[in-house]
């Protein structure tokens, strides 16, 4: 048993005998005007110092109750003079962050080195560094969950397209960056649902990525969603915000995700915007409108239709500023087969039998349609539209006025004449009108 000891004691020796001025490691922080709040980065440096042959080494930093930490980069190694005698010395950076506010304990750190003793023999030394007490303040009163110290923080918004003129029927994607340094992945906030009554949201997975520089963690985290409307008319979509602490500035403050307008350009594009832009378009809703009003009332106080024929006449009458709304949106864009094949439905009358000839208005679009490319790439619909609209009108007006007067007269049926329209175009059509349209 005595022999067992004594060869224990002699192996535990080579562990022993090296002094501090040969071998040492210490914990140098950072230094700073203020104590840390909880969860805010702490800097600072293992330095080791040494005047031995080392040639092998690994650097153990065990698990604590009070702190998370990070590395911070590759190790670095130099040869320096200090005291004025040449040294090996090693350097890491790390960071720390504390859990809980209190006079807390960074805990020992321990290097291995193998060295080459006095005597060429390998040996391993465990050199350890000193506690190191911080003194931690809690965060400020009122911070909950959502608490996010960081020492910089930068946000980009961005859009694949304008959310507020899309296609019909087109989605857009928002896709927001968040770079923070000073802070580590499980400390980055939450993606915010936004969602709406009037919203299809798809929300793919964040992704989150991690850098280390020297003056500490940068955490990058991309948020997408992906919005298409349900109807395409146009919502509000709420703004965000995303608060954090400033350590640099010791200040609270908050990054905000700005409110967007979502919808289609059709449902933009819509009366009101006509009026100013447009007079003649703007009376020509109004015109039909009115028709359709005066000629309901007359049906109604007459006695000769049920209820049925004003609804289906308002139901018509949406429906055409609906259809006018795209056929706008297909001229204003250029989109000349849309906007023919639009027209086309629009000017065909509402009987079994299809149309045998081409509507005058439409002839000016099917020289541009089935001619020269290069003339249709970058040609002009607004005169071919308000050819359509006028011809609408009069269509819409018709109807009403023939059923009007065929109501308060038994005799023959009032004669039609055909006239001719010409516009600032160019453009001709003929339109068949009653005598009170004259």
């Amino acid at each position: 048993m005595v022999r067992l000891l004594t060869l224990l004691l002699l192996l535990a020796t080579p562990l022993a005998a090296q002094t501090p001025q040969t071998l040492k490691l210490e914990l140098v922080l950072d230094p700073r005007e203020t104590a840390p709040l909880e969860g805010e980065m702490v800097l600072a440096t293992i330095r080791g110092t040494y005047r031995e042959t080392i040639t092998n080494e690994e650097l153990k930093l065990r698990s604590m109750t009070d702190f998370d930490w990070t590395r911070l980069g590759q190790d670095a190694w130099s040869d320096q003079r200090i005291d004025g005698r040449t040294a090996r010395v090693f350097e890491r950076r790390i960071a720390f962050f504390p859990k809980r506010a209190g006079n807390l304990e960074i805990l020992p750190i321990v290097h291995e080195l193998e060295i080459i003793g006095s005597g060429g023999q390998r040996e391993i030394v465990l050199v350890r560094s000193d506690p190191v007490r911080i003194e931690v303040e809690e965060k400020p009163t009122g911070a909950d969950e959502s608490w996010f110290p960081v020492r910089a923080l930068e946000v980009s918004d961005t859009w694949d397209a304008d959310p507020a003129q899309l296609e019909d029927g087109q989605s857009v994607t928002r896709r927001v960056v968040i770079r923070a340094l000073g802070a580590t992945p499980e400390m980055m906030p939450q993606q915010p649902a936004l969602r709406e009554p009037w919203l299809i949201t798809f929300t793919p997975p964040e992704d989150l990525s991690f850098q280390v520089t020297s003056q500490g963690p940068v955490t990058t985290l991309v948020w997408v969603w992906k919005l298409r409307p349900i109807t395409g008319e146009p919502g509000v979509l709420s703004k965000a915000t995303l608060p954090y602490f400033d350590t640099t500035s010791r200040t609270a403050t908050t990054a905000t995700l700005s409110a967007a307008n979502i919808g289609y350009a059709s449902f933009a594009d819509n009366a009101a915007s006509g009026w100013r832009k447009d007079t003649g378009v703007g009376w020509l809703h109004l015109a039909v409108l009115g028709a359709s009003a005066v000629s309901t009332m007359i049906l109604a106080l007459r006695g000769r239709s049920g209820v049925s024929a004003p609804a289906a006449r308002l139901r018509r009458w949406m429906r055409m500023r609906r259809d006018l709304r795209r056929l706008r949106g297909h001229a204003r864009r250029g989109d000349v087969p849309r906007f023919r094949a639009l027209a086309a439905r629009l000017l065909s009358p509402p009987s079994a039998t299809p149309p045998t000839s081409t509507h005058p208005a439409l002839r000016k679009v099917d020289a541009m349609l089935f001619g020269d490319c290069s003339v249709r790439i970058g040609m002009d619909l607004r005169p071919v539209l308000r050819d359509v609209e006028h011809a609408l009108l009069y269509s819409a007006r018709e109807p009403d006025e023939t059923a009007g007067r065929a109501e308060t007269s038994t005799g023959p049926h009032p004669t039609k004449s055909v006239r001719t329209y010409k516009h600032s175009n160019g453009s001709r059509f003929r339109s068949k009108t009653g005598s009170m349209l004259r």
